[in-house]
């Protein structure tokens, strides 16, 4: 069984840190030996790390999410993490937020290969893509009846000015949750899930696209399939094209839409993504 060293912040390992860009480990424990260091786990000094790496000799090192290694996000050369290049294990980097960093940051060059969830912002474009992938517990264990559509996430922030204006003209027909309790059972019995990005050109592919279609609602969505690497998903969802295409798309007759996308999903869960990792 190949051993996993995940550096990140003790933080990232709670629940709510898991939430994002964490659930995989849960889901890999069959495949996987893991261990963690980082902020606030241990010290974190070059020394500290080569003696956890020396007893739990690992396979791999892995990090996601460059801010997460930052002391501040005010000075983005302060980092907590100390300089990896003289790591002899290979050490494997996912960048999720392209769009803030540059590709050519001498800071990447730590690492033995980098991979990106979005290749088209500052350089990118000539990253491997990493693409998102689902928890088990995404798929219904049973066949239930499905009722109303949803929006989860948050729309009151500076970030969401798209998510906003959707809720400013369709409230009376969307219901909108910000909390996550029972939050797979709400996907599971859906008739639709909206799954906007937060441009209206469709070019940021979030992780609940993954989500919501492995969940059997249908997914009326404006994200770009052939750059989120799943282009064989076309026919599974319901594509719109601005707010007033979107408010059309929401009398449809959803049902034919339901549970179909679940078995080509169950070729991207965890288990078979993190495979492409590591080889």
């Amino acid at each position: 069984m190949k051993r996993i060293l995940l550096i990140l912040r003790k933080k990232d390992t709670s629940e709510r840190g898991n939430k994002q860009h964490f659930t995989w480990i849960n889901d890999c424990k069959a495949d996987y030996e893991f261990d963690y260091w980082g902020l606030g786990i241990t010290k974190t000094t070059l020394k500290n790390l080569k003696k956890k790496i020396d007893i739990f000799k690992p396979d791999f090192i892995y990090m996601t999410f460059k801010k997460k290694y930052q002391l501040s996000t005010y000075n983005t050369k302060d980092y907590w993490l100390p300089d990896l290049t003289n790591i002899k294990v290979p050490k494997i980097f996912v960048e999720v937020d392209t769009w803030k960093y540059d590709v050519n940051d001498s800071w990447y060059a730590q690492f033995d290969q980098v991979y990106c969830r979005c290749p088209w912002w500052n350089g990118w474009d000539n990253v491997p893509l990493f693409r998102w992938s689902v928890q088990e517990c995404a798929f219904p264990a049973q066949a239930h009846e499905r009722s109303g559509i949803y929006f989860f996430g948050r729309y009151n922030g500076k970030m969401y000015s798209t998510r906003r204006k959707i809720r400013f003209l369709l409230q009376d027909k969307i219901d909108f949750y910000i909390k996550y309790s029972n939050y797979w059972k709400y996907l599971q019995t859906s008739s639709a899930l909206i799954c906007p990005t937060e441009s209206d050109a469709g070019d940021f592919i979030p992780m609940k696209l993954f989500e919501y279609l492995a969940s059997g609602a249908a997914v009326i969505t404006n994200c770009d399939l052939n750059r989120a690497g799943i282009p064989e998903l076309e026919p599974y969802i319901i594509r719109y094209n601005g707010l007033g295409d979107l408010q059309s798309k929401l009398s449809m007759d959803f049902v034919n839409y339901h549970d179909k996308a679940i078995p080509l999903m169950r070729n991207h869960t965890h288990r078979i993504r993190y495979k492409e990792l590591f080889i």
